[in-house]
């Protein structure tokens, strides 16, 4: 049995769309669960009246899901997002035969955005960097590995999540960490409301693994000022980013990012 999860922070516009795809994608004994994070709009009442449960949350994404993982009783959490416009299938179906029909524990919603202006800043700058160098094992989740899309056991889900943006970073090393193997289940192209803007998502991201790398022993804590350097360095380089115009200057920018030093080890 399946508990589709869906935090959402002020998405009126969209809820009951992922709202429609999760209840036309459960089965007897399914939950879909919206959690309104502190929104100030009509979101819990969009949901609900699209056939969700509302709980009432804190403001956070992964701390919206951390009050819908104290309810889940099912043997798996499938995370969907609330900015959902349009997709090519049903995600929530694709998650769940995903997850039943294979043997890993989770499973990653990779996908393709249909605006042109999205680019995944906080994904090739910071993530990837950072957990190559930290955490190799976590390896490939598609293009798209902080996706908000997944399916997972809830055995494997143990530890509390990090309140922020932070969460995907979270699970994807925790889990790899742990042994779980992660199964891409393609999705095709997504539209969604989102608009990479601001660096405030890439400076919880880059903490969140750091965080991780310091509790694993895998960075000396002090040496951990001269990575947060590097890590405000990257959110400099995306902080100017207009995802709906000079796409060219940002990625020449965001390239130089990636191509910066990392700090060496034991300096």
């Amino acid at each position: 049995m399946f508990t589709f999860v869906i935090p959402a922070h002020n998405e009126e516009a969209t809820v009951a769309t992922i709202v429609g795809q999760a209840r036309a994608a459960a089965q007897q004994g399914d939950r879909v669960l919206v959690v309104d994070s502190a929104s100030t709009d009509a979101t819990a009442d969009r949901a609900s009246a699209a056939g969700a449960e509302v709980l009432r949350g804190p403001k956070g994404k992964g701390a919206a899901m951390n009050a819908a993982l104290d309810l889940v009783r099912t043997e798996w959490a499938c995370f969907l997002d609330a900015d959902l416009v349009s997709s090519e299938v049903n995600i929530a179906a694709e998650l769940r035969a995903a997850a039943v029909s294979g043997t890993s524990g989770h499973v990653v919603g990779d996908y393709e955005y249909d605006h042109p202006g999205t680019i995944l800043s906080s994904t090739f700058t910071i993530y990837e960097p950072l957990t190559d160098r930290f955490f190799p094992e976590t390896g490939f989740m598609g293009a798209n590995a902080l996706t908000g899309y997944r399916a997972i056991h809830r055995s494997l889900l143990t530890q509390p999540l990090p309140a922020d943006f932070g969460v995907e970073s979270f699970l994807n090393i925790t889990l790899a960490v742990a042994g779980a193997r992660a199964n891409v289940r393609h999705l095709g192209v997504v539209g969604s409301r989102f608009r990479a803007t601001g660096g405030t998502m890439a400076r919880e991201i880059g903490t969140a693994i750091l965080d991780l790398a310091v509790a694993h022993g895998r960075l000396d804590p002090a040496e951990r000022g001269a990575w947060e350097a590097w890590l405000e360095d990257g959110v400099a380089a995306i902080a100017p980013q207009a995802a709906d115009g000079g796409r060219s200057a940002t990625l020449s920018r965001l390239f130089a990012a990636v191509r910066r030093p990392m700090p060496s080890y034991g300096d």
